[in-house]
């Protein structure tokens, strides 16, 4: 078995609560559509909203999407402005988030 450092535990973690809070879903459904067990989710929250860690003020919700091929999505945050493409990396765009969630 693979062992992982607390770092990168921590950072899966963060990672994992960003996506759950950005999903929209229930702790349950979460927990279900990503194979990870209940409890484990509940005790990071936990964990989480006992530091002294800002909590988001919003939370972002699921809009539907269409197919049009060459449409995208700019998002604007004062001086910043955030072009999403068809076809991006989920993953780049959850770590973009969340560093422009740290400094807005």
């Amino acid at each position: 078995m693979v062992q992982i450092s607390d770092l990168e535990k921590t950072k899966l973690w963060e990672e994992r609560i960003a996506d759950f809070l950005s999903s929209g879903l229930t702790q349950k459904a979460w927990c279900e559509e990503k194979g990870i067990p209940g409890h484990q989710l509940g005790y990071r929250l936990r964990k989480y909203k006992s530091k002294d860690v800002k909590q988001p003020t919003n939370r972002w919700v699921n809009l539907p999407t269409s197919h049009v091929i060459g449409s995208g999505v700019s998002l604007k945050l004062g001086k910043v402005v955030l072009e999403v493409e068809p076809g991006f990396d989920e993953q780049t765009f959850v770590s973009v988030l969340r560093a422009l969630m740290a400094v807005c």
